[in-house]
């Protein structure tokens, strides 16, 4: 049987070559951010494969898929037998007012699922060689004006915390010889779904001005950067421990609803006071009011390029 072409991955305007396709499992594959990079995954040659609670779910470019609810034990063993990376995406999601039951759900769905899966490594008789671990800027909590790189310290709010349990249940892999990077997501925009999608229709209608004053910086990557950002992690041996994943250029709120209001040609000057954030989404409105100024250090330093640096240029790539 002849072996498949080496196939090639674009990391900024270089091309380098993807020698050997590559088995990749994907938890949440299914998700917004899942889907993407399989989708990526699949159009350089390598081999998406798929966890899920109900593997008939998972569709092409997922070529296998693997049954598995993280809260309820590790993953199945033949699942790690081909794999050369794991991505870890799987976690309840954080938009929705934080009853005690969903800030539960929030929590259990990131550590207690990584945990399991880092359990299913060490009873594997073949490991992967990567862990690519899902994280998120809420690791740093709100910290106003701060430019905050990889070496920052955490913050204290209710995510930080969870952040930090969640990375703390990942970098357990190292011990098993796994080469770990926890991927500190920022915004993840796409116009189909996240939280681009729930602003558009605001928008639309002129209602999605400054939220809170408009002044607290929003840090977001384009999907299809995060996608070649994984690639890269998945490619680069000497990457590892936590990687921001968000463009360089992070805007204030206000300056966001300004440039998605004048894509769409609708104003954005209606506000959003901060007491009816409050009363209308609860403990959850201090993620939107919260301000993180995160910047992406060490992928920039390890030659990392993005194609959507800059907020202007992405939204109308996506709008």
């Amino acid at each position: 049987m002849t072996a498949p072409p080496a196939s090639r991955a674009v990391v900024g305007d270089e091309v380098a070559p993807q020698t050997a396709r590559k088995t990749v499992v994907i938890s949440g594959a299914s998700g917004l951010v899942g889907g993407h990079l399989a989708r990526a995954l699949a159009a350089r040659g390598d081999r998406p494969q798929g966890y899920s609670r109900d593997p008939s779910r998972l569709s092409a470019p997922i070529e296998q898929g693997f049954s598995w609810d993280p809260q309820q034990g590790p993953p199945p063993p033949e699942s790690f037998e081909a794999a050369d990376a794991i991505v870890h995406l799987a976690g309840e999601t954080v938009q929705g007012r934080w009853t005690a039951a969903k800030k539960q759900r929030i929590k259990d769905s990131r550590v207690v699922g990584t945990r399991n899966l880092v359990a299913g490594l060490k009873g594997a008789k073949r490991r992967p060689k990567v862990l690519i671990c899902a994280s998120a800027i809420g690791y740093y909590g709100d910290r106003g004006e701060q430019a905050l790189t990889e070496q920052d310290s955490p913050g204290d709010d209710f995510l930080a915390e969870v952040c930090q349990a969640w990375e703390r249940e990942a970098q357990a892999a190292e011990a098993l010889g796994v080469r770990v990077v926890r991927l500190r997501l920022g915004l993840v925009l796409a116009r189909e779904g996240g939280a681009l999608k729930e602003m558009l229709l605001p928008a639309k209608l002129g209602a999605g001005g400054p939220l809170g004053g408009g002044k607290q910086w929003w840090s977001w990557i384009h999907h299809r950067d995060l996608s070649r950002l994984i690639l890269w992690a998945l490619d680069q041996d000497e990457v590892s421990g936590p990687l921001n994943a968000t463009a360089p250029n992070p805007v204030r709120q206000r300056e966001f609803a300004d440039q998605l209001g004048a894509l769409l040609g609708r104003p954005s000057f209606l506000p959003a006071p901060r007491f009816a954030l409050e009363l209308t989404l609860g403990e959850f409105s201090t993620e939107l009011l919260s301000s993180k100024r995160v910047l992406p250090a060490a992928a920039r330093a390890a030659g990392f390029r993005f194609e959507f640096p800059d907020l202007r240029a992405a939204l109308r790539d996506l709008l």
